[in-house]
């Protein structure tokens, strides 16, 4: 066989097999659902990695799904693992889809909470950050974002949990895991689910 046309045929295979994987690889990363926010951040961002998805991952921003919490955790906590993270990051923020709107005008505040876990031991955090919320108004994107960055001074940062913890306007606590169960979609899994998301830098809009 002349040698020359057997490099050829090999470069060719080889060409043929890397098309082939290039296909593979974008057709998968086409498939998977990506959660609706983070496509819309993925839109804003001017950078190659903004341009695919499938790329952005652990280089401007990270995000993690929800998961279950840790066997010891109270109820009513939104749990995620960022053990997974890299890059070190600079901004975090706790995504929250509002799936119910009250059909009154009633305002009430939220304090989130937070709390880690690492090798069985749960300890609370400081508050992330209170706010006024209208319950039956909602941003254009339909998601409240809070400013969870704080918890990024946590280290190790392995399991993290929020809690929401709610006042009405005479200062009377209310159900927290009841009024959050009914205002946001919390089901693991679905496209509206909890999303912690991280910024190497500040985010470019919430």
């Amino acid at each position: 066989m002349d040698h020359r046309s057997y490099t050829e045929d090999y470069r060719g295979r080889n060409k043929a097999i890397l098309e082939m994987l290039h296909i593979n690889k974008v057709s998968a990363s086409h498939q998977a659902k990506a959660h609706p926010y983070m496509r819309g951040l993925h839109r804003q961002l001017d950078s190659p990695e903004a341009r695919d998805f499938g790329g952005s991952d652990g280089t401007v921003v990270q995000s993690f799904r929800s998961v279950l919490g840790p066997h010891q955790a109270p109820s009513g906590w939104i749990w995620f693992n960022a053990s997974g993270l890299n890059p070190p990051m600079l901004a975090a923020e706790l995504v929250m889809y509002r799936k119910t709107l009250h059909p009154n005008p009633i305002s009430i505040t939220v304090a989130l909470h937070s709390a880690s876990a690492f090798k069985g031991t749960l300890v609370e955090n400081q508050v992330m950050e209170e706010r006024q919320l209208t319950l039956d108004q909602q941003s254009s994107s339909g998601y409240d974002v809070f400013n969870v960055s704080a918890v990024l001074l946590v280290k190790p940062l392995a399991v993290v949990g929020f809690q929401m913890r709610y006042t009405d306007n005479t200062g009377s606590l209310v159900l927290h895991e009841a009024l959050t169960q009914s205002l946001y979609c919390l089901k693991r899994g679905s496209l509206r689910e909890p999303l912690l998301v991280l910024y190497q830098s500040h985010p470019l809009y919430s």
